[in-house]
């Protein structure tokens, strides 16, 4: 009886592993989420990139507001794209995922933005920033449920000394 209640343990054990590993086809998929954003970027058309996110998806941008549903995504993004981020370039640089489940991943990537404008409208540098999502697979596709954005702030930070985060920024000294 002992051995039969480790045997089964240890079953579950692996199947509850095994579980939560993803296909090569889902894999790509996640993996596919930043170029699929930035193409729709590309397009500067907020529908676009809406098509993308959950209908009660949760997106805090960079500054800090926070928007619930595809729809306030979509006028926000279509609004930003259409005035000074119409000629910006979103670039993904490197992706970390972490599933889950097999139908839910954390998404991490980074990326550069180059086109942007201030508020009153003078050019931006190029900046640097990470994207944290949580991915859902919904009716077969792979959406954004959550998304947190975050500007890179350039310079050392001495608090990460001995650290090295999984995704590290370029050396912005060296990009034009």
């Amino acid at each position: 009886m002992k051995r039969l209640l480790c045997n089964l343990l240890v079953t579950l054990l692996i199947s509850g592993c095994s579980a939560q590993a993803p296909n090569k086809v889902d894999d790509a998929a996640v993996h596919n989420v930043p170029q699929a954003f930035a193409a729709a970027w590309a397009t500067h058309d907020g529908h676009q990139l809406a098509k993308l996110t959950s209908e009660n998806v949760d997106f805090v941008n960079i500054g800090g507001d926070w928007l619930h549903g595809r729809a306030d995504f979509e006028v926000y993004h279509t609004r930003l794209l259409s005035d000074r981020f119409k000629e910006s370039t979103l670039t993904p640089l490197d992706t970390a995922i972490r599933f889950l489940r097999p139908d839910l991943a954390v998404l991490h990537w980074s990326w550069r933005i180059q086109g942007d404008r201030n508020e009153d409208l003078t050019p931006r540098k190029p900046r640097f920033g990470l994207f944290t999502m949580l991915v859902e697979k919904r009716g077969g596709e792979w959406l954004v449920v959550v998304a947190q954005n975050t500007d890179w702030l350039p310079g050392p930070n001495p608090e990460l000394k001995g650290i090295k985060p999984p995704i590290v920024f370029p050396d912005v000294q060296n990009i034009p």
